[in-house]
């Protein structure tokens, strides 16, 4: 599950890296992004331009409106709940690095990671969206598509968010795509490209949004690579 991601970086570098229009709304460098928040996206309905997008999905079967998907499995994106927007409503969801805990010792509290590539460029996350009302309005919604783990990831956590290469992102939204070969881009990111290291407990509380969340501990557990 991937519940924290961080995006620190210029607008610039974002339109530049993507190749897309800048957004249309204010847009302030993340280190602690959580869910119900607005996170930069692209949707395959203007795939030129960065918008934004609530983090999570209310199913219309839940009648208390509390009920938030941030996650979607790989393996789940058939179900009824997800099939439509899965072959229709593909998007990308701009980071630069996730987050998860590894329970090391049942003595001490859970250890948070940090995840980037090793280059320190931004991605994308494979995601799904729809619009839902907000106060009347209708708003993009998303979740992130999560896969098997990679050898970097799997010590801390048995799931890792479907990170798409550069060159599988246009095919991501392209909508004459078929499912199959959709399900074929949503593979674990190559380990070797990958780097992770310890960071602050800081990074449990969504009210630290600085960079200090992502400043490394350096303990007895070496970085990962």
């Amino acid at each position: 599950m991937c519940g924290a991601y961080s995006l620190d970086k210029e607008l610039g570098d974002l339109v530049r890296r993507f190749n897309a229009a800048a957004l249309p709304v204010a847009y302030n460098r993340r280190y602690n992004i959580r869910p119900m928040q607005a996170v930069p996206v692209i949707l395959n309905v203007n795939p030129g331009q960065i918008a934004l997008a609530k983090w999570g999905i209310t199913p219309s079967w839940d009648a208390s409106g509390k009920k938030v998907l941030i996650n979607t499995r790989k393996d789940g994106l058939e179900k009824p709940i997800f099939r439509k927007s899965f072959y229709e409503r593909r998007c990308l969801v701009l980071a630069d690095s996730f987050y998860e805990w590894s329970k090391v010792d049942k003595r001490r509290p859970k250890r948070p990671f940090r995840f980037m590539l090793k280059s320190g460029q931004p991605f994308a996350f494979a995601g799904i969206w729809k619009e839902q009302e907000d106060v009347g309005e209708p708003t993009p919604h998303c979740t992130i598509i999560t896969t098997e783990p990679n050898a970097i990831v799997q010590d801390v956590h048995n799931r890792m968010p479907a990170i798409l290469k550069p060159e599988a992102e246009a095919e991501w939204l392209n909508p004459d795509l078929s499912p199959e070969q959709a399900l074929e881009l949503l593979q674990p990111y190559t380990a070797s490209e990958m780097r992770a290291y310890e960071i602050s407990t800081l990074v449990n509380s969504p009210a630290h949004d600085g960079a200090e969340v992502i400043k490394p501990v350096y303990t007895h557990q070496r970085e990962r690579e």
